[in-house]
């Protein structure tokens, strides 16, 4: 097969096939500047449309509004202050101040001490998870109770 194929033929097809891989590679990868040096213009395509050029004010100009503006501090004009229950020395009420309200209402629906003291150690079960937060003894001593209870008879601990 080799035999019937002349040395003019084979170079002749390496050109050809040559010219045709190099003019694909040309137009593929460069085409600009083959272009820009052939002068033919590229047609550019916009992203936007013909109109889109075209500027038409919708809104109109922004201005600042009539009596907005800066002003010095001596023009600024302010309400009365009015005092308010909150001072420096209050603090958020915690577990402690409800344990307090709970127990109190507890001494109001009791009618003996040895009820109410079942009863406050069963809430104060209920506030055992808070026990490094509260005074059991300033809760006790806030508490007021319509019966007399002796210091020894009150639960030292949260754990029932």
């Amino acid at each position: 097969m080799i035999q019937i194929i002349s040395w003019q033929q084979y170079v002749t097809a390496v050109f050809l096939f040559a010219i045709a891989w190099y003019s694909y590679v040309g137009l593929r990868y460069y085409r600009p500047e083959i272009a820009a040096l052939l002068r033919i213009k590229p047609s550019v395509q916009r992203t936007m449309p013909a109109v889109a050029g075209k500027l038409t004010a919708v809104m109109g100009q922004a201005k600042p509004e009539a009596d907005t503006g800066l002003y010095p501090p001596e023009e600024l004009l302010f309400s009365g202050s009015e005092p308010d229950d909150i001072s420096d020395q209050t603090l958020p009420k915690g577990p402690s101040d409800d344990l307090l309200a709970e127990a109190q209402v507890l001494a109001g629906a009791c009618s003996d001490k040895t009820e109410f003291l079942s009863l406050f150690k069963l809430l104060l079960s209920k506030y055992e998870a808070f026990a490094d937060e509260i005074s059991l003894s300033a809760v006790i001593r806030s508490l007021q109770l319509p019966f007399e209870i002796q210091a020894e008879e009150w639960p030292q601990t949260f754990v029932a």
